[in-house]
């Protein structure tokens, strides 16, 4: 029983030792004697009989906290941010009742957090967004271990989903071009369904991520969810257009573009002949696209009018006729029947549709003109495209009708608008003339006239 008692007296002398030894570290913490009390401490935790003292490793943890947050400079040799964060989490973890940390009602830990936000919004500004990546994380880091410890502030408590920060630790990686390690915070985002205007882009950029990557369902996910949280069915489609064919094609061409700016006489000419052949390719593609598209969304009237644009010049405009110039035609004609009721108010349909029948106008009095001769059969088959000529001037008419009522009716046209307004003018006057209607190309002739 004597040893006993003794060596419980002496337990009790040395630990009495020990709260001193750490009375000396809190005095000098006190008095802001931070390097003095680094010293006392690394002493005491030189004893490997103190390596589990939850106030000791609070300490620790208050001491590096200072050096992290007034070292402005980036001086110090370590990482005193890290250690600090550590040194609580241990003092937690020996004893999870901490007093010294419940007083001060673990502010040391919310300093932590925004001395590492604030240092990436810092690092994000100056755009080394890769340092500010992983400073993003090291805040992320100790916000999740307040709320895995239910830690909050009186006027303050961490949010289940801080979108701001999470929303620049993705864009940081992503500008650090690293896609593949943003995109799963970006995806925390979206399976949220954050909704807010400032991310939209974000459904749009994972969406196209995974486009990029063939992978079609994740595409779709996100798709879908963007459509369902933001009323734009445009904003989508456009994205939706978009395919890695397509993005290649695009490369292609603003490469030869680029070689072309610095190419010498002596290879320009082969260089051109890359990029046509390389915006044919890609004519296709789109065209392709836009089929594919079209079937999915039948009555989208914005994606038809792109689709016809698309055609039209896919379709009368070159250098030389391509030779299936015809079936071009036939295709155009076939796509303009299922836009035109889809945008009944667009001038820009009509002003096409007349364009196409002003091509066709042309390319039947080319024929017209082969035919020799005042034989019977000549005389037949001149009478028969005539014929088809006046038609298509009725077609052109009707067409040039509709897109000057369209453009008339707008209080403010845009400089294409207006060149088309004039376009569609002189068709009217060209058709009246041919009529003989005096009045009415008088009328449009005023018309023309007044246009400014």
């Amino acid at each position: 029983m004597r040893k006993l008692f003794l060596a419980a007296a002496f337990a009790a002398i040395v630990s009495g030792t020990y709260a001193q030894k750490l009375e000396d570290v809190q005095e000098k913490i006190s008095k802001g004697k931070y390097g003095e009390a680094k010293e006392k401490l690394d002493k005491f935790f030189e004893d490997p009989k103190n390596a589990n003292n939850a106030n000791a490793f609070y300490y620790k943890g208050v001491i590096n906290n200072y050096f992290a947050q007034t070292d402005s400079a980036g001086t110090l040799s370590y990482d005193a941010a890290n250690e600090a964060f550590n040194a609580y989490k241990k003092a937690l973890e020996l004893d999870p009742k901490n007093a010294l940390m419940t007083i001060e009602q673990n502010m040391g830990l919310f300093q932590l957090f925004d001395l590492h936000y604030n240092k990436a919004v810092r690092e994000y500004n100056n755009k080394t967004y890769d340092k500010a990546y992983r400073t993003f994380i090291n805040a992320i880091t100790v916000q999740d271990y307040l709320k895995s410890k239910e830690f909050t502030l009186p006027n303050y408590a961490p949010p289940l989903l801080d979108t701001q920060l999470i929303n620049l630790t993705a864009s940081s990686a992503y500008l650090a071009k690293q896609p593949d390690v943003a995109i799963p915070y970006f995806e925390r985002l979206a399976n949220a369904k954050v909704k807010d205007p400032e991310f939209k882009e974000v459904y749009a950029l994972i969406a196209q991520y995974y486009l990029n990557k063939n992978d079609q369902a994740n595409a779709n996910k996100y798709l879908a969810l963007g459509k369902e949280l933001y009323n734009d069915d445009d904003y989508w489609l456009s994205l939706e257009f978009s395919t890695p064919e397509l993005d290649e094609f695009n490369k292609q061409i603003d490469k030869i573009r680029d070689d072309l700016d610095q190419a010498t006489d002596a290879n320009r000419a082969e260089l051109q002949k890359q990029l046509d052949a390389a915006q044919d390719k890609q004519r296709e593609a789109k065209l392709k696209r836009y089929e594919e598209l079209m079937q999915k969304y039948p009555n989208n009237g914005t994606l038809a009018m792109d689709y016809t644009i698309e055609s039209f010049n896919n379709t009368y405009v070159w250098d030389k006729k391509p030779a299936d110039y015809k079936a071009r035609q036939a295709k155009l004609q076939a796509i303009l029947d299922k836009t035109i009721p889809l945008n009944e108010n667009n001038g820009i349909a009509y002003f096409i549709l007349s364009q196409h029948y002003y091509s066709q106008i042309f390319d039947l009095e080319d024929v017209r003109r082969e035919i020799k001769g005042n034989a019977p059969a000549a005389a037949a088959k001149r009478k028969d495209y005539n014929a088809q000529i006046d038609k298509k001037y009725d077609d052109l008419m009707n067409a040039s009708q509709k897109a000057f009522d369209i453009y008339s009716a707008q209080t403010e046209l845009k400089p294409q608008d207006k060149a088309n307004l004039r376009k569609v003018t002189d068709q009217l006057i060209d058709y009246y003339a041919r009529k003989k209607m005096n009045d009415k190309v008088t009328f449009y002739q005023n018309k023309k006239a007044a246009l400014k």
